[in-house]
């Protein structure tokens, strides 16, 4: 029986495991997507930075902040949000370059919650089949059959028989 569980448990690791690069995919996906619709936000007022302040946003921006328009002055805060949205984008896929290991590990650690949210929120189930799959898996699979048969192994403790003091059995 105990078997029996030691490979449902490394199966449900390795099914859980073999997620894990999908999800890391599915994440730089959506990230690619939200920084490509930012920067067509921003082809606009960037072309208008172009011809008037030799591409310079910072400078676009400064000048609709202090323009005596409240329109204007609101388009600037707007702007400047934009931009920094960007930015923000553009610093999160740098990862996306590294090792997939690395990649979860920031994604484990410090991954840009709304998106990482947005990613569990619409994340199908795959499978598949390269390198970091089947790390992933085989690592989750293991892992789960360890901490299964270690755990079972601590419940069923108290219930083992006690073998005799070898010092004592001798006489």
């Amino acid at each position: 029986m105990r078997s029996y569980l030691r490979m449902m448990l490394f199966a449900l690791g390795l099914l859980a495991g073999v997620q894990i690069p999908g999800l890391v995919d599915l994440y730089y996906q959506r990230l690619d997507a939200r920084l490509q619709q930012a920067s067509l936000s921003l082809a606009p007022f960037q072309r208008t930075a172009d011809q008037h302040f030799a591409g310079d946003l910072a400078a676009l921006i400064q000048h609709y902040g202090a323009s005596q328009d409240p329109v204007f002055a609101q388009d600037a805060t707007s702007l400047q949000q934009l931009v920094s949205q960007r930015l923000q984008l553009q610093q999160e896929l740098a990862f996306q370059d590294k090792p997939w290991y690395q990649q979860l590990s920031h994604l484990l650690l410090q991954p840009d919650p709304q998106l990482w949210q947005d990613t569990l929120n619409n994340y199908g189930y795959v499978v598949p089949l390269k390198q970091a799959a089947i790390v992933c898996g085989l690592a989750g699979g293991l892992l789960a059959a360890l901490l299964g048969d270690l755990l079972l192994g601590i419940v069923l403790l108290p219930f083992r028989p006690r073998q005799r003091d070898a010092r004592y059995a001798l006489r």
